[in-house]
């Protein structure tokens, strides 16, 4: 028998087929809809709430009509984020490859998202139970359609190639309006044809015999509750204040932190997971530096210092944790190293964090904050989102001023490029290379881009999106640093004011020369080798007709 009910959580992007999917579950009284939602990070952050599950049901379509966080894409975030929480899908036309992909991450079973209720209600019961369930494929019979299938095979690949050839390309950023629509047409066709080519050729049979495709039960006893789905280890925030912002950005880095903003960042040379615990390590610093700062009932508040202090702690505790925690010498190495670099990573770093005191100020409990000009409550909707962005720049940049300290000092140790390096930084060719990249960047914005953002009046923040790391520029008066900028970078504005004022003159020039050598080779050239060929061809034309006329006076 059943001790309780199964309890289930449900996704899906279309609320309507949530709908009917709940409407139809509740109807069997041994099952409990505890929660649904979407493939946002919303739900990973419900879920994150300690939720009690003992089967995640997703509702999958393979249509690419939500580009980002969706999909299988999604179900494979989930697997990596919860691997012990069962999950059951819900999805159209899975092919045997596919079958194989998800069995790998983990998915304990399968249905079409055609089938009947009572088909994934027992497909639900088996999972609940510890078992798995793959709903077996409708083959098709007869030896033509094999036939089709095996001589249709190259082309039906030559459109999976297609498809992903076409997805890799509209995961770029910089593709112009028609570009796009272009491409999301062309998909369009060859998931058309990818559908037809599925019904009429026997797409669906499969080569592969699948050990699990049949349901295969064990004894009913008691079910065994899925454990708490909160992702260990997470920074645990004490104050409510900030706790719900906090909580959030946790759940953004838990996504992934890869690099698309094709600016080198220290943090890129670590591990994924590595990535995650330093930034984790920040934000529970940062908590207890707010906790201590109110304790202190401090009235005046210096974020450099505090900014600083929070960084030389991560940095020490950082480095200690992952070479030699009980060094002691080592430890009072690293505060000293730490005060040599604070010069050098405050110029490259700290003094390009934006609106730090700021930040302070609203999560000590200001009620106002600035966006834009516009002064918001500390609970509005834009303030905190603003924050939140802030936020995520400002640990990604401590992150990788923690890091510097590591490859001014330690980058050839062995035991940080087997503990915290990814595998292709492992050569000390490869390390340098890494850090030369880095000195290169530096010198390009001290140059060029900081005296363009400051001419330009914005800031640039690194966020985090979607489990990616991006840029994100907002408008800031930099008035006064545009008057204190010298020597080259004062230049660097000149030039870019010079190209400002010169370019659409430029282009205007260009664009009269343009069309004046248009004329030319068109009016006047094309013209005069047109009457040439025409004088030619009517000269041709003359001696042909003669030609028989002489002819027959030579003959007299």
């Amino acid at each position: 028998m059943i001790k309780g009910k199964i309890k289930l959580f449900i996704i899906d992007n279309d609320p309507i087929f949530r709908l009917g999917l709940r409407t139809a579950i509740e109807k069997y009284a041994d099952f409990e809809i505890i929660g649904e939602g979407n493939t946002s990070n919303d739900t990973f952050r419900e879920l994150t709430q300690g939720l009690i599950l003992n089967i995640l049901v997703i509702g999958i379509a393979l249509d690419g009509t939500v580009p980002e966080n969706s999909g299988l894409q999604f179900c494979q975030k989930l697997r990596r984020l919860y691997p012990q929480l069962p999950i059951f899908l819900l999805i159209p036309d899975l092919k045997p490859r596919r079958i194989a992909t998800i069995k790998s991450w983990g998915v304990r079973g399968y249905c079409h998202k055609s089938s009947s209720v009572n088909t994934v209600i027992e497909g639900l019961h088996s999972v609940a139970y510890g078992d798995f369930y793959w709903q077996e494929h409708n083959t098709p019979s007869g030896w033509l359609p094999m036939a089709l299938s095996r001589v249709s095979r190259p082309g039906r690949q030559q459109i999976e190639d297609s498809l992903q050839e076409i997805n890799e390309q509209l995961a770029k950023e910089d593709l112009s309006d028609w570009e796009r629509v272009f491409l999301v047409g062309r998909k369009r066709e060859l998931l058309a044809a990818r559908w037809v080519a599925n019904r009429l050729l026997a797409a669906d049979i499969s080569t592969v015999q699948e050990e699990s495709s049949s349901l295969q039960r064990s004894p009913k006893g008691e079910l065994a509750v899925a454990p708490p789905t909160a992702l260990t280890p997470t920074p645990v925030f004490e104050d409510s204040a900030y706790q719900k912002i906090f909580g959030r950005i946790v759940t953004d880095i838990q996504l992934g932190l890869i690099n698309r903003t094709k600016i080198p960042l220290e943090i890129d040379i670590l591990q994924p997971q590595i990535q995650q615990d330093l930034l984790f390590m920040i934000l529970e610093r940062l908590s207890k530096t707010l906790t201590e700062i109110r304790q202190a009932n401090s009235s005046i508040l210096d974020s450099e210092n505090y900014l600083r202090a929070l960084w030389q702690w991560v940095a020490n505790n950082f480095i200690t944790k992952y070479y030699d925690q009980t060094n002691n010498e080592l430890q009072e190495q690293l505060i000293e190293m730490t005060w040599l670099e604070f010069n050098s990573i405050k110029a490259n770093i700290f003094n390009h964090i934006y609106s730090t005191s700021e930040v302070f100020d609203y999560l000590l409990g200001k009620p106002a904050f600035v966006v834009d000009n516009i002064i918001y409550k500390s609970d509005d909707s834009a303030a905190i989102a603003r924050v939140e962005l802030l936020l995520h720049n400002l640990i990604i940049q401590i992150a990788n001023a923690v890091m510097q300290v590591v490859l001014n000092n330690f980058y050839d140790l062995e035991i940080f490029k087997y503990n915290l390096y990814n595998s292709e930084y492992k050569s000390t060719r490869a390390i340098t290379s890494f850090r030369n990249d880095l000195s290169w960047r530096y010198r390009q914005e001290m140059y060029w881009f900081n005296p363009q953002n400051i001419f330009e009046s914005r800031y640039c923040l690194f966020i985090v999106n979607n489990g990616r790391i991006k840029t994100l520029f907002i408008y800031a008066p930099r008035t006064e640093e545009l008057e204190q900028l010298k020597g080259l970078p004062w230049l660097a504005t000149i030039a870019i004011e010079t190209r400002d004022a010169i370019a659409p003159r430029l282009r205007s020039l260009i664009a009269l020369a343009g069309s004046a050598v248009v004329f030319i080779l068109t009016q006047v050239i094309g013209k005069g080798l047109g009457l040439i060929g025409k004088g030619i061809i009517q000269g041709i034309g003359s001696t042909i007709k003669d030609a028989p006329h002489n002819i027959k006076n030579n003959k007299k």
